[in-house]
């Protein structure tokens, strides 16, 4: 594959945080101008992020060196006037010290890049094949998911830009193994390795990738990189074609052998999580994915209202998948359900916005979060999980435990990738579960998709002998706000909750209480003390707002559960428990 447009990527100085990039373009066709544009996004993370701001010493050239007039027009786009020449050269630097997959780090230590966060592109010229070459410091190896150029070197390849711009790059003195699943190389290589158990990753690790690659009964891809950053207190990760890219703290190795129960650690287990997660990206968003994601539009935002179905089902199954290949217990998998319920039953914005519309407004919500978000929005991550296995025990259900949700995306990996490779539209997962489950699944995401209403849960967990129930114990007082304790133990509330007793008080998010019926409080007591009050109290709180003093009478309200319990219900039947073990594996988790 010969390529007209190509980058050159190295490190000089790496101390300066400042990639240099050369790139270089042919057939311009003698046009009088050519438009250099910058991305401002990266597909799988929803926000606009303004990549053109870490852009330096841009100049342009033209096949014989001579410079070529520049002059920017927008945030991410540079006019280049040509005057008839054949191919030009830019040369600029990108800043790169903000360590996150989504972005660029350069240091003493190592160099990380996205190419959507890195290289300019001819505007027109999308679809073309782009070469890419990273020099690295000496004594740095380099790691990438591209397909390698023939000859010496890092050196690669990308069909075009989409692909490029898909691909993370990775560089330093690290350390890496290799696995293989079903004859297709997959390579793990991690910066600030100190404190990770390489032992556990090599036993585990291919176990993952295992069941997902069983699940679709194929490898799409030709190899695989997990690059990794090990670095106290991050969490995360992003989704790439050929590669994905985690960020976690040693911290997360807890517990790598199994305990007297069969589990590992908990931090451990949700890291087995994180990777379970974006290995299934791959398949679902990089290949079977939303019609409006991809091919993308760089320059602004591309809505769709089926990221639930990317994001929620994703998560869904990356636990799911642990279970099924024996990395967590029924027991540990049902402990975190749970958790999850008790998560969506605090937001009280699962009342407000449906999963279509959080969706849709994923690019000024979900990481554009303040003192409202919990009362007018939902994440489709969580909801979008806890709707994936509600959907998956009502197919189950409609087909006497025949069929499930694995069974609907791989038939939309069928119709929708491995067909055609185009993306599907919306109302898809819908008629895919109607066609799978044989019965018409319009209500059911009516009220879990589309709908904002409380979950119906003791319906739709009938099937499978469910039930949901709450913990028990005297009713206790309750606000309806959360706080944050600042320097000093001052206690600033940071969310008064939708319709709560702060709320019809007329107390604000941002006033810092100081004192409750004349005495002072403090952050570790306050909640003790609210949640000693009675239902029906009133209490008088004293408060600053913007450094006044304000004084509310407050009634305290019925604090809602602490948790919620997954059981079996009573005398359950035997279609119940053949529906509960089909799903679980088992029909007692907790005496197994």
């Amino acid at each position: 594959m010969s390529a007209n447009i190509s980058f050159t990527i190295s490190a000089p100085a790496p101390h300066t945080h400042l990639l240099a990039v050369r790139m270089e373009v042919g057939e311009l066709g003698g046009a009088d101008e050519v438009l250099l544009r910058m991305p401002v996004w990266t597909p799988g993370s929803y926000l606009i992020r303004e990549y053109p701001k870490h852009i330096q010493k841009l100049k342009v050239c033209d096949e014989e060196g001579r410079r070529l007039s520049v002059e920017k027009v927008d945030k991410a786009s540079w006019r280049v006037e040509t005057s008839g020449c054949t191919d030009l050269v830019a040369t600029y630097r990108v800043y790169a010290h903000e360590l996150s997959p989504r972005h660029n780090h350069l240091d003493g230590t190592h160099g990380f890049f996205n190419c959507v966060a890195t290289c300019l592109y001819p505007d027109g010229r999308l679809d073309e094949p782009v070469a890419l070459a990273v020099d690295a410091p000496e004594g740095w190896n380099v790691f990438c998911g591209l397909k390698r150029r023939p000859g010496d070197g890092a050196r690669y390849v990308a069909r075009n830009f989409d692909e490029l711009f898909d691909t993370p790059v990775e560089m330093g003195p690290h350390r890496w193994f290799d696995f293989e699943v079903r004859g297709i190389p997959h390579r793990f290589v991690t910066w600030g390795g100190d404190g990770i158990d390489f032992d556990a990753l090599r036993r585990d690790l291919p176990k993952i990738v295992e069941h997902n690659v069983e699940m679709f009964a194929e490898v799409p891809y030709e190899r695989y990189l997990f690059i990794n950053h090990v670095a106290k207190g991050k969490w995360g990760g992003l989704e790439h074609r050929h590669s994905s890219v985690n960020i976690f703290g040693p911290e997360n190795f807890d517990r790598t052998e199994r305990d007297e129960d069969g589990e590992y650690g908990e931090k451990y287990a949700n890291l087995l999580r994180l990777w379970s997660h974006e290995h299934f990206h791959a398949y679902h968003v990089k290949r079977l994915r939303p019609e409006e994601l991809g091919p993308f539009d760089y320059q602004r935002e591309n809505y769709t209202r089926s990221l639930w179905a990317v994001e929620g089902v994703a998560s869904y199954f990356d636990t799911y998948q642990l279970l099924r290949a024996g990395l967590i217990g029924p027991a540990r998998y049902m402990e975190l359900l749970e958790r999850k319920v008790e998560r969506l039953k605090k937001v009280p914005g699962r009342l407000v916005q449906s999963l279509e519309e959080a969706s849709f407004d994923a690019w000024i919500g979900l990481y554009r979060r303040d003192e409202n978000t919990p009362n007018s929005s939902v994440s489709y991550y969580l909801k979008g999980e806890l709707v994936t296995w509600l959907l998956d025990l009502w197919i189950r259900d409609k087909t006497d435990g025949e069929e499930t949700m694995a069974d609907v995306l791989r038939r939309m990996w069928k119709e929708y990738y491995v067909a055609d490779d185009i993306g599907f539209p919306r109302g898809a997962v819908q008629e895919a579960v109607s066609a799978q489950s044989g019965a018409d699944a319009t209500e059911v995401f009516e009220h879990l998709v589309r709908g904002a209403e409380e979950i119906r849960w003791e319906e739709l967990l009938a099937p499978a002998g469910l039930t949901l129930r709450t913990d028990k114990g005297e009713p206790r007082g309750w606000l309806g706000i959360d706080t944050k304790t600042r320097v000093g133990d001052r206690l600033e509330i940071k969310f008064v909750a939708r319709h709560g007793p702060a709320e019809k008080a007329g107390l604000y998010a941002g006033d810092e209480i100081v004192a409750v019926d004349g005495w002072s409080v403090r952050g570790e007591k306050f909640e003790d003390l609210i949640a000693q009050r009675k239902p029906g109290e009133t209490l008088t709180v004293h408060a600053l707002r913007r450094g006044r003093l304000v004084t509310v009478e407050a009634t305290c309200g019925k604090a809602p559960p602490k948790s919620y319990h997954l059981d079996v219900v009573d005398e359950p039947t035997q279609y119940q428990r053949d529906i509960l073990r089909g799903w679980l594996g088992v029909t007692d988790w907790k005496n197994p």
